[in-house]
């Protein structure tokens, strides 16, 4: 079962730990997902829910 991600909620990218902390600003109905990552780097990850994990 895979996890659903909304905006709002703190991510980290499964093999660029080095991004650190993100959070997701936007969650389109194709799958791709806007993070806002430290640094104010600004991504938009194609089918993102695969390349993401939750942080609490």
């Amino acid at each position: 079962m895979k996890a659903y991600l909304c905006k709002g909620e703190n991510v980290k990218h499964k093999a660029r730990a080095e991004w650190g902390i993100g959070k997701i600003v936007a969650v389109d109905r194709c799958g791709t997902i806007r993070v806002i990552f430290e640094g104010n780097r600004t991504l938009s990850i194609a089918k993102g829910a695969n390349f993401l994990t939750k942080v609490s």
